[in-house]
């Protein structure tokens, strides 16, 4: 994982080199929204993580849980069993295969991840609260910049720039974001460790 200092170095790097040529949309933007059917869900869990696990008809096995710093969790029946690395898929079938061993006939178990603590993605500059937010499924950039308490007043929305690693390098391309909330260009869909940087108009 990138540390915050590289990432802070990185939003200062943006800052210097991406203040210009916002008045076209980026072309390896719009290839980063159309590999967007064939990106991976980042969807395995991580220490500290939140997730709800219900068992159809069995309320006491229902409930929420977060994975410890051992990358485990305590569950009725079950024990204390390691869930670091898993999807919730795997959460399912692992589950499901402990409790029909001998505790519930043909147990019916669904998971759905509710907060992503161990995964991050970076807002920078010229929003109302900047910082490290926790990621989640299917986040989109609009989605993001309103957790970062939306544009400050002098935000160049257009000239939003996005950093992201690509088959192990970091490409850096500008999202509109004015054209997105306006209907003109296609919103994307974020990834873990996603930083994302916007400058101030320059008058």
């Amino acid at each position: 994982m990138r540390s915050y200092f590289y990432i802070l170095l990185l939003a200062c790097s943006i800052l210097v080199f991406g203040a210009c040529g916002y008045g076209s949309v980026d072309p390896a933007y719009e290839a980063l929204v159309e590999q967007e059917n064939t990106m991976p869900i980042a969807g395995e869990l991580g220490v500290g993580d939140r997730f709800q696990l219900t068992v159809h008809g069995q309320g006491s096995l229902s409930g929420e849980f977060t994975v410890s710093n051992e990358g485990t969790i305590n569950y009725p029946y079950l024990g204390r069993i390691t869930v670091e690395g898993l999807t919730c898929s795997d959460m399912e079938e692992k589950v499901t295969a402990g409790l029909a061993d001998g505790y519930i006939q043909s147990p019916s178990v669904r998971c759905s991840i509710t907060e992503f603590n161990s995964k991050r993605i970076y807002i920078f500059g010229s929003v109302g609260a900047p910082g490290a937010f926790p990621y989640r499924t299917n986040l989109s950039i609009i989605e993001a910049i309103a957790l970062a308490g939306g544009f400050a007043e002098r935000a160049s929305s257009n000239g939003t720039k996005l950093s992201r690693v690509v088959n192990g390098t970091e490409i850096q391309v500008r999202v509109p974001l004015q054209d997105i909330v306006e209907g003109k260009s296609r919103n994307i869909r974020l990834l873990p460790g996603d930083i994302i940087f916007v400058p101030e108009t320059p008058y």
